[in-house]
């Protein structure tokens, strides 16, 4: 992890969960490269809080016109939740007979919805920070109304154990959380955890675009952006495992929703 990703964490950890750390020196194009990855990622208003908590460290040297985007930019951190279902038949109908015993403002079962999103969205678009940070924002405001023993319950009805694994364990190596705070997983950093860290800075806006096939001008169908295309296609590979019950009908339905794009 090269300086500027170090720099992002401690910012975010600060800006979203109240943490204080030191920052390490950086030249003018680096903390330019930081706020682009910020934008691509949709957290800079996490980053700005950040940024202010942080206005004292010496090393934290921002020129005034950078510093002018972050206190300018409009991002919002409203939360946008997904559709509360999964794509597997079978998995979706567990699903919806947990969304009757338990009712939608069940803290509970609000947080395995987040868990299912976050876990679709590494499926498709791949792990998002912004969701991420979410979660753990939820996690440490309602942490006391959350039933641990039923989450994990629904989580082995859902077969989602790796792949919820896999979220924990991303929250305790970027945000620093405990096994105490994500009680519904027995999460551990390993190099699976690391792997997916490295996916997550290798995301450019290109790679996180919806990709669709177009009609081209022969009889053959081709991708508007094969490159994004071939993206999210091992994007869906390298992920597979975590969640294969719900991993190929999602990837599946994906792939149904960009075919229907094509003009007549």
């Amino acid at each position: 992890m090269d300086i500027i990703q170090r720099n992002f964490l401690r910012l975010l950890r600060c800006g979203a969960f109240g943490k204080t750390e030191p920052i390490e020196p950086m030249s003018h194009w680096k903390w330019n490269k930081l706020y682009q990855i910020s934008q691509i990622h949709g957290v800079t208003p996490w980053i700005r809080n950040g940024i202010r908590r942080c206005q004292d460290d010496f090393f934290l040297q921002l020129t005034p016109s950078l510093l002018q985007h972050f206190e300018e930019d409009v991002t919002s951190t409203r939360e946008e939740q997904g559709a509360e279902e999964l794509t597997n038949p079978m998995l979706n109908r567990k699903l919806q007979q947990l969304a009757e015993e338990a009712g939608s403002e069940d803290p509970t079962f609000n947080l395995l919805l987040r868990l299912i999103h976050i876990a679709r969205n590494i499926m498709t678009q791949g792990i998002s920070l912004r969701q991420l940070i979410m979660l753990g924002i939820y996690l440490r405001t309602t942490k006391d109304a959350i039933e641990y023993e039923v989450l994990k319950t629904w989580i082995q009805r859902l077969d989602m154990g790796r792949m919820v694994h896999l979220e924990g364990s991303l929250l305790m190596e970027l945000f620093h959380f405990t096994n105490r705070e994500i009680r519904f997983t027995d999460a551990s950093v390993n190099k699976s955890t690391q792997r997916a860290v490295d996916d997550i800075f290798q995301l450019t806006e290109k790679n996180a675009a919806d990709w669709y096939f177009t009609q081209g001008e022969s009889i053959f169908v081709r991708s508007s952006d094969s490159r994004a295309m071939m993206w999210h296609v091992k994007q869906s590979a390298r992920y597979m495992h975590y969640y294969p019950a719900e991993a190929i009908t999602n990837f599946m339905k994906n792939f149904a929703h960009s075919m229907s794009h094509i003009e007549e």
